[in-house]
């Protein structure tokens, strides 16, 4: 099988990687092993799913079950039920369309409500993701009947989510502020990359999931799984950056710190005198942004495998769930060891 085959997402990865801060034409071996590592994921994510189904009695992966995983990453859990919640607007906006299509007050009341921006908005908070699990939600009907039904959380939730949305839109206005007009047109076409859209069929090929395991046709978990993939994209993309800058940092500090005849000796060249110059004026002998030796901060290079690899082995490590196999299966023999999710 050729590697055009193995791999479904290759170009979409490389824009997603490419929006959040990597070169335009990302190294092939690393959109491959990010391609496999959200493949792990996102099965990963789906057994999990499965299992608090079953715990529940049902048959199917709800989108509670999948929300309930990533609960206790509340800036992704507002994303996605902001997501969920525009989604159903949209949906919501189609169907009375469509029932009422020939004219009516009904037609002209659906167009004001989505010609005023404002109205639209607050219908799309109205319409919230209730979890089961929240306490708001437990009690709602008993604070209904009260009259003490608060919205407070709900409203926290929502300017979180608006605030994270801010940084992302202030993100790509600082990316796209020294781009051209055709490198702008292809930074939001990348923008527009995605696993799910138009591409559910393509994505249960990429799962390759076993009937027990395959998500439902026409069911919104396909999309929620879609959204979390694009979410581990970026999590990647920018871990990976992050490692390859302080590599990079460590490597021109070395470099510029070692004299071209020798490693420099403690106490040797320059001797206490040097060491008190160097503390007084320590901008002299700092590490140069940009030299004739030194490449511009333009000139950047694309992540490279063992970045990408890195960043997934300090999420691993990282993660509270992490542990060893060693520590819980004592007498001996395998186990799985369990993944965490980034």
């Amino acid at each position: 099988m050729s590697t055009t085959q193995e791999y479904k997402y290759t170009s979409e990865i490389s824009q997603m990687m490419f929006v959040f801060g990597e070169v335009q034409e990302p190294n092939t071996d690393t959109v491959n092993l990010v391609e496999d590592i959200v493949r792990g994921q996102v099965i990963e994510l789906i057994v999990q799913a499965k299992a608090m189904a079953l715990r529940r009695g049902a048959r199917n992966i709800s989108a509670e079950d999948l929300i309930f995983l990533i609960r206790h990453d509340r800036g992704k859990t507002n994303r996605l039920r902001t997501y969920l919640s525009w989604k159903e607007v949209r949906k919501t906006a189609k169907d009375s369309n469509d029932a009422n299509a020939g004219g009516g007050a009904e037609v002209d009341a659906l167009e004001e409500t989505v010609g005023d921006d404002k109205q639209l908005e607050t219908k799309a908070q109205k319409i919230t993701i209730k979890l089961p699990w929240e306490i708001m939600t437990v009690y709602s009907e008993t604070l209904k009947k009260s009259g003490h039904e608060s919205d407070g959380e709900e409203d926290d939730d929502d300017l979180e989510a608006h605030e994270a949305s801010i940084q992302r839109l202030k993100e790509a206005d600082d990316a796209t502020r020294q781009m051209t007009r055709e490198e702008y047109a292809h930074y939001s076409e990348c923008r527009q990359a995605s696993f799910t859209y138009r591409k559910v069929k393509r994505f249960r090929e990429f799962l390759n999931l076993p009937p027990h395991l395959d998500l439902r046709q026409g069911d919104e978990t396909a999309d929620i799984v879609g959204f979390l993939a694009f979410e581990m994209v970026r999590s990647l993309t920018l871990a990976g950056l992050s490692v390859k800058k302080s590599l990079e940092e460590a490597h021109l500090k070395a470099e510029y710190n070692t004299p071209v005849l020798g490693k420099r000796k403690a106490g040797g060249l320059g001797g206490p005198a040097e060491k008190r110059r160097r503390e007084e004026s320590p901008d002299e002998y700092a590490l140069p942004v940009s030299t004739l030796f030194l490449p511009p901060p333009q000139a950047r290079s694309a992540i490279q495998p063992e970045h990408i690899q890195d960043a997934f082995t300090r999420m691993q490590g990282n993660s509270s769930h992490h542990r060893s196999a060693g520590m819980r299966n004592w007498r001996g023999g395998l186990v799985r060891t369990r993944v965490a999710l980034i």
